[in-house]
């Protein structure tokens, strides 16, 4: 490293350093209240994406829940909280929690599997060429486009193609790979804030699923979203037990994690180790959740965990993980 290299590193250090000294907390509004490690209920996170993060966005979705009694009886808020944009930024969260996306996003077609390589051809009926199969940084070269005119780029169904939870869509003559994830990035700043919450949920996942199809007609109506947005664009909310560990660990903020980390306080990680699991055991497929598992014959099939658990409650989440052999490695960055 070049006498001028360290001089930018260290100033970067103390620019970082001073931000932390004024970094903003979180607001904590409503304090979480520990696991549930029952399995009788499930706990799905739902944060505001920061253009749409607001007090009418809380409201309209809390109003969804109390309006009618079964989801007022079965869906209960244990957690609410914001975070600052300068918290998330100096923490990298966003960089960690959308870890996996980001590799491909980065790498492209280099580090596409095996089996994502089978689906592409299926789909796309032409022989998988990685040197045009782009992450979405190189696209924003390749193509000229913005972060957000990427985002906006939308295409039909045979353009398109989800594999081990990873956007793959054709323009033109190349294929880009996550092209969202450099407007999610670029959204994401010290200015902007994202309120989390938490919702324990005593219902079926079908039920949970109609009160966010009411969730998005209620926002629809507020005027905070319009008819031909998708509802995941205004709000996530975790759709498996797995991904709910992906989101407690990232945005569950004020749990003691000095025992060296924060599954033992999160619903799900709380009933797997009930079961006898540890950590370790788990700990890694969480921040990347692809794997190699055996199917209902005993064959080897590759997937990701969030995406094959979905919807399941965690009897059922618990069983998808006895049958995985192994988990699939990225590329360090």
């Amino acid at each position: 490293m070049s006498k001028s290299d360290k001089n930018i590193s260290g100033l970067a250090f103390i620019r970082q350093s001073l931000m932390m000294i004024n970094m903003r907390e979180p607001s904590l509004l409503v304090p979480y209240p520990g696991p549930d490690p029952s399995g009788r209920t499930i706990d799905v996170y739902v944060y505001l994406r920061p253009e749409t993060n607001g007090v009418l966005t809380e409201s309209v979705l809390m109003k969804t829940i109390v309006g009618d009694m079964r989801w007022k009886n079965g869906v209960k808020l244990v957690y609410l909280a914001n975070y600052p944009g300068d918290f998330i930024q100096t923490r990298h969260v966003i960089e960690h929690h959308y870890r996996v996306k980001i590799a491909f996003a980065r790498h492209g077609g280099r580090i596409v599997t095996p089996g994502m390589r089978r689906e592409f051809e299926k789909k796309f009926q032409s022989p998988f060429n990685p040197d045009l199969v782009l992450g979405a940084f190189d696209a924003l070269k390749a193509t000229g486009l913005n972060e957000e005119e990427m985002f906006a780029y939308r295409v039909d169904d045979k353009d398109m193609l989800v594999s081990l939870g990873q956007n793959i869509k054709r323009r033109g003559d190349i294929w880009i790979v996550n092209y969202d994830i450099p407007a999610i990035l670029h959204r994401n700043t010290f200015k902007t804030d994202i309120a989390v919450m938490v919702f324990r949920v005593a219902l079926p996942w079908g039920d949970f699923e109609e009160l966010v199809e009411l969730m998005t007609e209620h926002l629809i109506a507020a005027e905070i979203l319009d008819a031909q947005t998708a509802p995941s664009r205004a709000f996530h909310h975790s759709k498996s037990p797995w991904e709910q560990l992906l989101d407690g660990i990232d945005f569950l903020w004020g749990v003691d994690i000095s025992d060296g980390g924060a599954e033992d306080d999160i619903s799900f990680g709380a009933y797997l180790m009930s079961k006898g699991f540890c950590r370790e055991d788990f700990g890694d497929v969480v921040r990347c959740p692809l794997v190699v598992y055996r199917d209902d014959d005993g064959a080897l099939k590759e997937g990701n965990i969030f995406d094959m658990s979905a919807g399941m409650n965690y009897q059922e989440a618990e069983q998808i993980w006895r049958r995985v052999d192994h988990a699939l490695e990225l590329p360090e960055d």
